[in-house]
């Protein structure tokens, strides 16, 4: 009896330990997609209204800083070689009034989990989160962001 009760206790050890190591890399994911944003973020405080002001409106896929792909490549599934992870940024800017010279712009990290488990049909499972922060920015030096999720 003791070795059954010993057995359902270690059991249920294994589970808790994989829960918190899934939970550990997703953090480190939401962690890795925030500097990503706040990188672009800084970069935009940096540049010169006729830059902002030229940004495309819309949404526009935007290459993440090589700065980025070590870390990338730290956070992805390394457990096996089928499971993966993409990340992705894309920039869209909003309120193009040239009379209040304001510019919003949202910044949105999106990256793909596939792991090696496979759904009833036989197709790889695959998991998709996005983290994302906007900026408001001014011709004359006003600068705002917030995080939006």
């Amino acid at each position: 009896m003791a070795a059954v009760i010993m057995m359902v206790g270690f059991i249920g050890l294994v589970e808790a330990v994989a829960v918190a190591t899934s939970s550990m890399d997703h953090a480190r994911r939401q962690t890795l997609a925030t500097q990503i944003i706040n990188h672009e973020i800084e970069d935009l405080f940096l540049a010169s209204w006729t830059t902002i002001a030229a940004l495309p409106t819309g949404s526009t896929a935007i290459t993440i800083d090589s700065q980025f792909h070590e870390a990338m490549q730290a956070v992805g599934d390394y457990r096996t070689t089928a499971d993966s992870v993409t990340f992705s940024l894309a920039r869209t800017v909003t309120s193009p009034d040239p009379v209040t010279n304001i510019r919003e712009v949202n910044f949105t990290v999106t990256w793909v989990v596939k792991t090696s488990r496979r759904d009833g049909s036989g197709n790889r499972v695959s998991f998709t989160h996005t983290r994302a922060n906007s900026v408001w920015l001014g011709k004359y030096g006003l600068h705002l962001s917030y995080p939006q999720s």
